[in-house]
């Protein structure tokens, strides 16, 4: 029996090494067994420098990096809430000073209240204009009889200081958060009245509520006194609880950012972020506790551990490159012959001597490479036989139109001409117009190149009225004969503005031709001209001339109007889609903006904004 056994074990033993043997044999003359065993052996170094890489790593520098996690969250939070705030804010302290809001008119207020609470209803709650006495004159929303010892509040605190205000945290009965912007409204230095706005903030909870931090750090905000803005706790907010030791707020006004280990009100070691928002006197922070980020560095060290590997990779392709260049080699040349076809170099031809499969992949290649030279051949004489077509069907588009209204010109002079007793300033002035149509079938060509590249201005101070009319004398024919009706909205006076008289007048024409186009049953098109106030990029205040084009006509598709202005995209039959491209590009060249708002079935309007007073160099 013991016998037995033993020869047994002996049959297995030797069944065992066999198998090893075979193991050996096949296994590991194979070159990627190689390469995985010197892999496996580089790996075991940077295993090492891991291990005595988490020895050095120390609880600073891990503090370090996730402070500066939180400091880019931090900064990043302060960023869209001021973004927020800034909206209300500049429309408040914009529209104070305006005549409607300053003349202490009810229905004058009401107008401009009633258009800032429809244009920006998700950000005003309701927006009040106080008297000197602090007494309500207009408000919209209504105000309720609960609300008059905040108003009168807010009142006092503008006017003590005759400067912008802003309140802590308020509720309104429905339990949702605001707080109050108060400007003071001044007359020839004296304050009249102020004008306030409850801002709805519900937006920046969300954005509060958003962050988190490891396990349990958060975000809140206070306001320079202390109190709370926003919390993840709604209760802290409620009860006005302090969130921050007093020396440690004044710390963060004094430095704007501040970084550190602190002591809360509770007793527990936090580490903090704040950043302190001066422009509305709130202080961002971002906190999480201390005993938590010694955690972190596992995390931290996986980022290392994966870098290692990658250097693992690298030195193991490195040296895998070496052990196999004789079999890649040819492999090699045919990715890089293929790469030169890609390249466009179709003239060239992969060689391989060895490796029968390769060799006539090669050859395959090289025949792909000759049919497509050829096919190139092919392609590039289509294409010009394209442009070509493409280009005479841009220029006869653009030049049938002042052909069609010189036509016209001509047929009324040809009649004034055979009447007698003819105007003779008429006839001139008919002539002059086809001249001018004549000169401008010259400028058309060289719209196409504005398309390739920005047109060369000459800036001369103009009456922009001026140009209006002689577009408009252009088109009037044509506008009677579609039961088109022109209507002129003028600006009192001379509207004087640095432009390119030629190329401003081609913006007119391509835009008063697409609002006739759009209008095929008739309609009315009426032409607007006024100065406004907008933001440029070295003036929040520059004053602009602005020129509405408002026809009646079938509208634009929403999902479309983004694309009217590309170059070629038009919406019709026989269009080119160059005239509002080179509108826009013309616009632009003068700093100014082209617009398009439009009511499918109802109305189009195209606005063109100008400087008003910008004097240009050319360059």
């Amino acid at each position: 029996m013991k016998r037995s056994i033993i020869k047994t074990r002996k049959f297995f033993k030797d069944k065992i090494n066999d198998f090893k043997e075979y193991i050996e044999l096949s296994f590991f003359r194979r070159l990627s067994t190689r390469l995985l065993i010197t892999l496996t052996l580089l790996s075991a170094v940077p295993l090492v420098l891991v291990i005595l890489f988490m020895r050095s790593v120390t609880i600073d520098s891990t503090r370090e990096i996730i402070q500066n996690q939180n400091s880019l969250i931090a900064r990043r939070l302060a960023n869209e809430i001021k973004s927020y705030l800034d909206t209300p804010n500049i429309i408040l302290n914009t529209i104070r000073n305006t005549k409607d809001i300053r003349e202490m008119n009810p229905l004058f207020q009401n107008s401009i209240i009633n258009q800032i609470l429809s244009d920006y209803h998700h950000v005003f709650k309701r927006i009040y204009v106080l008297d000197n006495s602090g007494r309500i004159v207009t408000s919209l929303p209504s105000q309720s009889s609960s609300e008059n010892s905040v108003t009168r509040s807010v009142f006092e605190a503008t006017a003590k200081d005759q400067r912008r205000y802003f309140t802590e945290t308020i509720f309104d009965d429905a339990h949702k958060p605001f707080v109050i912007f108060s400007y003071p409204i001044i007359e020839s230095g004296q304050l009249i009245g102020a004008l306030a706005g409850e801002i709805n903030i519900e937006k920046i909870w969300e954005l509060v509520d958003e962050i988190k931090i490891g396990k349990t750090g958060y975000a809140f905000i206070i306001n320079g006194s202390g109190q709370p803005i926003a919390h993840p706790d709604k209760n802290k907010v409620i009860d006005e609880e302090n969130l921050l030791r007093k020396n440690i707020v004044e710390e963060i006004k004094s430095q704007y950012f501040v970084s550190r280990i602190f002591d809360s009100l509770d007793g527990k070691s936090m580490l903090g972020v704040f950043v302190y928002v001066g422009e509305f006197d709130w202080i961002i922070t971002i906190q999480q506790p201390a005993d938590e980020y010694i955690g972190v560095p596992s995390a931290i060290l996986y980022y290392e551990v994966l870098a290692f590997v990658i250097l693992v990779i690298v030195i193991a392709v490195l040296i895998s490159s070496l052990l196999e260049r004789r079999i890649t080699e040819p492999i090699n040349s045919l990715i890089s012959g293929v790469k030169r076809y890609a390249e466009g170099n179709l003239n060239f031809r992969i060689n391989v001597d060895r490796y029968e499969e390769i060799a006539v992949l090669a050859q395959e290649f090289n025949s792909m490479a000759s049919s497509l030279e050829e096919n190139q051949k092919k392609l590039r004489r289509a294409e010009r036989l394209a442009a070509m077509s493409n280009f005479a069907t841009l220029v006869s588009h653009e030049i049938r139109n002042p052909l069609n209204s010189m036509n016209i010109n001509m047929k009324i002079l040809k009649r004034e001409i055979d009447n007698p007793s003819g105007d003779a300033e008429k006839k001139q002035k008919y002539f002059n117009l086809m001249t001018s149509e004549i000169n401008r079938m010259d400028n058309l060509i060289k719209n196409f190149l504005m398309i390739a590249r920005p047109p060369r201005l000459d800036f001369v101070l103009n009456d922009v009225h001026g140009i209006l009319e002689e577009v408009i004398l252009l088109h009037i024919e044509n506008s009677k004969q579609q039961n088109v009706r022109i209507i002129k909205e003028f600006q009192d006076g001379k509207t004087i503005v640095n432009v390119d008289r030629d190329q401003m007048k081609q913006v007119f024409h391509n835009i008063i031709i697409n609002a006739l186009q759009a209008m095929p049953g008739g309609g009315e098109l009426k032409i607007q001209t006024r100065y406004v106030k907008m933001h440029a990029s070295l003036d929040q205040n520059a004053e602009f001339l602005r020129i509405n084009f408002i026809d009646t006509g079938v509208g634009i598709p929403e999902d479309k109007i983004h694309d009217i202005f590309e170059v070629y995209y038009t919406m019709k039959r026989t269009g080119t889609g160059l005239g509002l491209a080179i509108a826009r590009q013309i616009v632009e060249g003068h700093r100014g903006t082209i617009d398009v708002k439009s009511n499918v079935g109802e109305s189009t309007t195209v606005t063109v904004s100008l400087p008003a007073n910008a004097e240009f160099k050319i360059e």
